[in-house]
């Protein structure tokens, strides 16, 4: 049995770019590495799916499907959410077959570990709390439920920075969303999990994140959990049917808007529970004011620090980076010349052609995240770079790395019309198709998707000779595998 990250050792170099400097540190299916960016200078985190907890059998390629989706979709929401309160992704890409994620490195401690030394008084319970609240409402925004609010998936910065990480679970609110965790238990962490959430919702709503939320200020405030284990009864079965301990205003020296808002986010209805901007309405009115004393006894770090100096709050509703989420400068790297990539990328294609992939194409394979985020998915000069890229893992035998981003082009494309994107789209298409048969080993799903793709190819008044030819390639070992793939039935080469 393979061990977590086995791809990935001390000192390697992943992506022409990020040396391996630490780790692993293990968690759920991924494990997290240090590295230094060679282009940068910075410290970054990289994130690396492992595999070494599926078989052979239907059930773990089941699993593995659905892990490969969420690794995904985590992925995607962090493109779109970093700087907000979400480590920054810098890079992607494949090693091995599994998919790594670079993300900005946040020097600091997870929630878990800071509450284990510390009882934050009122003032860090409200920094901590606003900061939170604030990433959820853009998390919301876009659709997503996170599902798994805990302690130990808050970064806690030294500067007193609140960072919401491991989106893993996170989920869609749009009920015609892809679900990838039809396979094993209800996700989330027992202690934090929402009612419904454990009663199996298949639609959660963002409620069920306030829940784990209201959970995390309950042990702030009392430094307990809001159930503990019975000998008669789980935790789970407690969060499900019983009434939670309230939090008193006296007891617990806690004004009392705070403790009616944990108190009204812990109700067993998410429809009852206030929202997010109910709770940022009481816990901004707990905020420290700029040039308060620190909180005593000192904290380490300090999250009412960036208050205390002067910050403006941050408003949800701006989709940038706000004042107070201001990062250190760093060294950026410089802007791509367009001609030089695509003179690198011409080369790298010529040597796809002849499946001998060399240092061009290696080249391009380290600057695809550069060129991506320079001139955006829908550039052209991108649009070939994914595919070569896509090409390149496919003959390295990185079929889950090729097909995601065959996945990429064909999304960006989905609805062109334009005839050269058409060409790449059908491409891409029959990319798809090349990468089920051996990783999900569905010869039915390849057939269809290579059947459609020659349908639209011999509809075009100008087929495009790469897809014709990769067409035909494909369609040879579709016959060998028992399916009435007619070659014949293509355009003829140009």
């Amino acid at each position: 049995m393979r061990q977590w990250g086995f791809a990935v050792r001390l000192g390697e170099v992943l992506g022409g770019r990020f040396r391996i400097t630490g780790g692993p540190k293990r968690g759920g299916m991924a494990s997290v590495w240090q590295a230094e960016d060679l282009l940068t200078g910075e410290t970054v985190a990289v994130k690396v799916l492992g595999r070494d907890l599926w078989g052979d059998d239907s059930a773990a390629r089941t699993g593995q499907v659905e892990a490969y989706g969420r690794f995904e979709r985590e992925r995607d929401l962090m493109a779109r959410l970093s700087g907000l309160g979400v480590p920054r992704l810098i890079f992607h890409n494949f090693l091995g077959g599994d998919p790594y994620l670079v993300m900005e490195h946040v020097s600091g401690k997870n929630l878990r570990e800071f509450l284990s030394k510390n009882r934050p008084p009122v003032v860090a319970s409200a920094a901590i709390g606003v900061q939170l609240l604030e990433t959820l409402s853009q998390v919301h925004r876009l659709g997503i439920v996170h599902r798994d609010l805990k302690p130990a998936n808050v970064l806690l910065s030294d500067e007193g920075l609140v960072y919401l990480i491991d989106f893993g679970i996170a989920l869609p609110t749009d009920p015609d969303a892809t679900r990838y965790t039809k396979h094993g238990p209800t996700p989330g962490s027992i202690g934090y999990k929402a009612p419904e959430l454990i009663r199996g919702v298949k639609h959660p709503t963002p409620a069920a994140d306030l829940y784990g939320f209201a959970c995390m200020m309950f042990e702030f405030v009392t430094t307990r959990q809001v159930f503990s284990d019975l000998a008669d009864r789980s935790i789970e079965d407690q969060h499900r049917n019983d009434p939670p301990p309230r939090l008193d205003p006296v007891r617990h020296s806690i004004p009392v808007e705070l403790a009616d808002l944990v108190n009204a986010m812990l109700v067993k209805d998410p429809a009852d529970r206030p929202g997010v901007d109910a709770g940022l309405e009481v816990l901004r009115g707990l905020l420290p004011k700029p040039g308060d004393a620190e909180p005593s006894p000192r904290l380490h770090p300090d999250p009412t620090a960036i208050f205390r100096q002067g910050r403006p709050e941050r408003a949800p509703a701006v989709p940038a980076a706000p004042a107070d989420r201001r990062r250190p400068v760093v060294r950026r790297p410089p802007r791509p010349s367009r001609s030089e990539f695509a003179r690198l990328l011409s080369a790298a294609e010529r040597e796809m052609a002849v499946s001998e992939p060399s240092s061009e194409t290696r080249q391009v394979v380290a600057e695809l995240n550069t060129v991506t985020q320079a001139w955006g998915p829908g550039d052209k000069l991108v649009v070939r770079a994914q595919l070569c890229c896509a090409d390149y893992a496919r003959i390295e035998g990185d079929w889950p790395g090729a097909g995601s981003l065959y996945r990429t082009v064909e999304r960006t494309l989905r609805n062109t019309t334009e005839e050269e994107e058409k060409g790449f789209l059908l491409e891409a298409r029959v990319g798809v198709a090349e990468c089920t048969l051996p990783a999900d080993d569905d010869v039915t799903a390849a057939f269809r998707t290579w059947q459609d793709v020659v349908t639209e190819v011999w509809a075009m008044p100008r087929p495009p000779v790469r897809v014709v030819r990769r067409c035909r390639e494909f369609a040879v070992e579709l016959s060998e595998r028992g399916c009435a793939a007619e070659a014949e039935a293509l355009p003829a080469d140009e």
